[in-house]
């Protein structure tokens, strides 16, 4: 019996990119503390927009110095020594300055929040075509609904890459979560994907037909079906060294390296 009972699309990708690592984490259970702060700005800054719509769904409008005193709360407050960066001559205020003009930004362009708001942060646990032997887990950050059919999945991103409309067009992550929400959902009209690229207050759409969900399904379902003969046979999943290794912290697991990951010092 695998051990594996939900599969995530960033899961599924990460086997995609390298399977020692998805092993290491998803199949071993390694768990650690460490985390990049490029990640880290990126929790405090969903979690500040999810406190901004519950304040808004309570019939309030919150003024930007009270958002970005909260921004800076919730970042004191899960600050810890495990904390990296990556990236030489940056430092932890150069990410709290960059996280609060994510914040502010998005609240300028994006006030005074008059959006039809279905769900924040809303956990999804599905199936791929109706098959328990294929369950998902996933999170929509924010989802909008006009009351006629009419669905908005948003998702926020803090990276420095933006998607150009191609790369939308192809992209898995909001597909999957387009799946989740026509099966659980009797009403579903119409569904457009949104990012919001909140560094440079960018925002792309797209949409889907029902033979691109059913391409995505198959190939997810199908990378389901190599994962778990490789567990269950003792099959390899093999390292995969590349660039992104300067960001990874299974150094001391991972069959390809040796030692602590040497790119990596401690935020300060």
């Amino acid at each position: 019996m695998s051990k594996l009972e939900r599969f995530s699309y960033s899961g599924l990708e990460s086997y995609k990119k390298c399977p020692a690592q998805f092993k290491i984490r998803y199949i071993d259970n390694v768990r650690k503390p460490d985390e990049g702060i490029e990640a880290f700005m990126g929790k405090r800054v969903h979690e500040t927009l999810e406190h901004l719509y519950k304040e808004v769904n309570s019939s309030k409008l919150p003024f930007i110095d009270y958002i970005l005193d909260f921004f800076k709360s919730t970042w004191n407050e899960h600050w810890h020594g495990r904390i990296a960066i990556a990236k030489r001559g940056e430092r932890k205020e150069d990410y709290i300055r960059l996280g609060e003009d994510c914040v502010a930004r998005f609240y300028r362009i994006n006030q005074p929040f008059s959006e039809n708001v279905e769900g924040i942060e809303l956990e999804l646990d599905f199936m791929l075509d109706n098959d328990p032997e294929y369950r998902m887990k996933g999170i929509i950050d924010r989802l909008d609904h006009d009351g006629n059919g009419q669905f908005q999945i948003h998702d926020y991103k803090t990276g420095k890459r933006t998607m150009d409309q191609r790369t939308a067009d192809l992209d898995g992550q909001l597909a999957l979560y387009q799946i989740a929400l026509q099966q659980q959902n009797e009403n579903v009209n119409h569904v457009e994907l949104v990012w919001h690229f909140i560094r440079y207050g960018i925002e792309v759409r797209s949409k889907r037909t029902k033979e691109q969900l059913d391409l995505l399904t198959q190939k997810l379902k199908k990378r389901i079906d190599e994962i778990r003969l490789k567990e269950q046979q003792g099959g390899e999943f093999p390292a995969k060294p590349m660039i992104l290794c300067n960001w990874c912290y299974y150094w001391e697991e991972c069959p390809a390296k040796q030692g602590t990951n040497p790119f990596i010092r401690n935020g300060v």
